[in-house]
C-alpha cells in the first residue's frame, strides 16, 4: 500500500503529512505569506515576481526531495487549494485535480502577469492565490505527485 500525504498550507511554511500515522514527512519554507512578502508585495503582478517566485519556490521544495516516499499519493482539505481547482474547472464531484489543469491555470496566471488574459479569465488578483498556484505547480512537478486529492472541506462536515 503506498503512502498518502496530506498537504496544509501555513503562512510561513507548507507542511506533508503522512495520513495514516500524522508524522510531518517534509516542511517546506515556502508558505503563502512568505511568498507574498518577498514576491507578491506590489499590487499588480508581474512577470519578473513570478519567475523570481517559481525560483525560490523550487529551491525550497529541493530540500524536500528526498522525504518523499517513492510513489507517495498527495490530497488535502485546503481552501486555497479548492479555489484553484474550482479555477481549474473541476466540479465538486470531481475531487482529483491533476498536474495537466494545475499547469493550465498557471498558464493563466502566466499570461494575467504579462497582461495578456482576456480579464474574465483572470485568478483572482490576491497574492494568496498567485502563490498557492506557484506552490502546487512546483510541488506536483519537483516532487512527482500527478494529481492531488482535494478532500472535502472540514468546515463543511
Amino acid at each position: 500500500m503506498s503512502t498518502t500525504l496530506r498537504l496544509t498550507l501555513g503562512p510561513q511554511a507548507a507542511q506533508l503529512h503522512d495520513v495514516q500515522t500524522g508524522a510531518l514527512v517534509a516542511r517546506i519554507e515556502a508558505g503563502y505569506e512568505a511568498m507574498r512578502s518577498r514576491h507578491f508585495g506590489q499590487a499588480r503582478l508581474s512577470a519578473g515576481a513570478l519567475e523570481r517566485a517559481i525560483e525560490w519556490t523550487e529551491d525550497q521544495i529541493q530540500a524536500a526531495h528526498a522525504a518523499i516516499p517513492a510513489g507517495a499519493r498527495l490530497c488535502t482539505s485546503e481552501s486555497d487549494v479548492r479555489l484553484i481547482a474550482r479555477a481549474a474547472g473541476l466540479s465538486a464531484d470531481a475531487p482529483l485535480l491533476h498536474v495537466e489543469a494545475v499547469e493550465q491555470t498557471f498558464s493563466r496566471l502566466v499570461l494575467q502577469a504579462f497582461g495578456q488574459s482576456p480579464h474574465q479569465e483572470d485568478l483572482p488578483g490576491e497574492p494568496r492565490v498567485f502563490a498557492t498556484v506557484v506552490l502546487l505547480r512546483e510541488l506536483l512537478h519537483h516532487l512527482r505527485f500527478g494529481q492531488i486529492q482535494i478532500e472535502a472541506d472540514p468546515a463543511q462536515a
